[in-house]
């Protein structure tokens, strides 16, 4: 990545953070949860999953040779961050670029849910979800 792109700087060291609080959650699940085996396992293989999803829009960032046209702030000191995108920028990215931004707004930055057609986001959603349970929610 580019040094010159400091927004995308700034969303990296954000995506970074969740992935060392998965890696700790997964800590936490395997040693000091309580919880029993199944649920264990189950927290374990979803909580991979949503590592695994951040990891895949980290690679994703790192491979940019532009700035996203976002803007990331946190109105609690870094507990939370709101990410916003800029509407005439986004239409300048290409499909899978905009599919990546908007899959990521949603699922770690509460924004608007993606359209049906965001493959992407249909993708990284359903990482780490029990087969049965993916099943379910397709169906639904």
């Amino acid at each position: 990545m580019d040094d010159s792109l400091t927004r995308n700087k700034a969303l990296l060291r954000i995506l970074d953070d969740m992935v060392a609080a998965s890696e700790r959650a997964e800590a936490w699940v395997s040693s000091d949860s309580d919880l029993d085996a199944e649920s264990s396992r189950l927290m374990a293989d979803m909580n991979k999953g949503d590592r695994e999803s951040i990891q895949l829009i980290v690679d994703w960032l790192k491979g940019l040779t532009m700035d996203l046209p976002i803007t990331v702030s946190s109105p609690n000191g870094g507990r939370t961050w709101t990410l916003s995108i800029d509407d005439v920028g986004i239409s300048k990215l290409e499909s899978k670029d905009r599919d990546i931004l908007a899959a990521m707004a949603y699922m770690l930055f509460d924004g608007p849910e993606p359209g049906p057609d965001n493959d992407m986001a249909n993708r990284l959603l359903g990482q780490g979800l029990p087969d049965r349970l993916k099943r379910d929610i397709a169906g639904s």
